[in-house]
């Protein structure tokens, strides 16, 4: 073969090479915006939005009231509602000392851009000075500072457990009342122990 039908042969093969790189490309361009766009949209049954570290905050009359962080949120169709993984609230109550509240599983109801209902679940915790509050489940209505848990509540701290069945409670003015089967325990503690503390 002479090196002239070489060239034409190398030619037309770097021609045909070249089609099919342009033709691969644009069929993963096009499928992968497709794939992204269905990924954001389908992780959650309903979803509009997926975001990855979310971060809320919750202002009222120019105050910050508290704020809101999560690993994973999925907002539904409708924006009514976001779904929340890992869910960690801050506060401070009103007499300055900081409530932290933690759970695995949140789900926030929107008015707007504003949260009027907060369902907690999955073993929630609520820190609030030396006080450590535990229990499954808990509903929070943040506008009224309300806090509610139906089922079994243990609260340590301070040299006492407190267990019961039923919580009314009011995170900013750190008011909690157990309603039913009320237990109190006197819990010592140890001279070397070190305070635990949450951030």
């Amino acid at each position: 073969m002479s090196p002239r039908q070489i060239a034409k042969a190398l030619t037309g093969f770097g021609a045909v090479a070249l089609v099919a790189l342009v033709g691969v490309t644009v069929y993963i361009v096009h499928h992968r915006s497709t794939l992204s766009v269905t990924k954001v949209a389908g992780l959650v049954p309903g979803a509009l939005l997926h975001a990855h570290n979310f971060n809320w905050v919750q202002m009222k009359a120019g105050e910050l009231q508290w704020t809101l962080t999560a690993r994973d949120a999925s907002y539904s169709a409708s924006r009514t509602s976001v779904i929340l993984t890992d869910a960690r609230l801050k506060m401070t109550s009103n007499d300055g000392k900081p409530v932290l509240v933690r759970a695995p599983h949140a789900v926030l109801t929107l008015s707007g851009n504003h949260v009027t209902r907060a369902d907690l679940n999955g073993g929630t915790r609520v820190h609030y000075g030396e006080f450590v509050l535990t229990t499954n489940e808990v509903v929070f209505l943040p506008d009224q500072d309300e806090m509610q848990a139906p089922g079994q509540v243990t609260i340590v701290g301070n040299g006492l457990k407190i267990t019961g069945v039923g919580l009314d409670g009011h995170p900013k003015t750190r008011q909690f009342e157990l309603l039913k089967e009320v237990h109190t325990e006197l819990t010592p503690k140890s001279r070397h122990a070190k305070p635990s503390r949450e951030s």
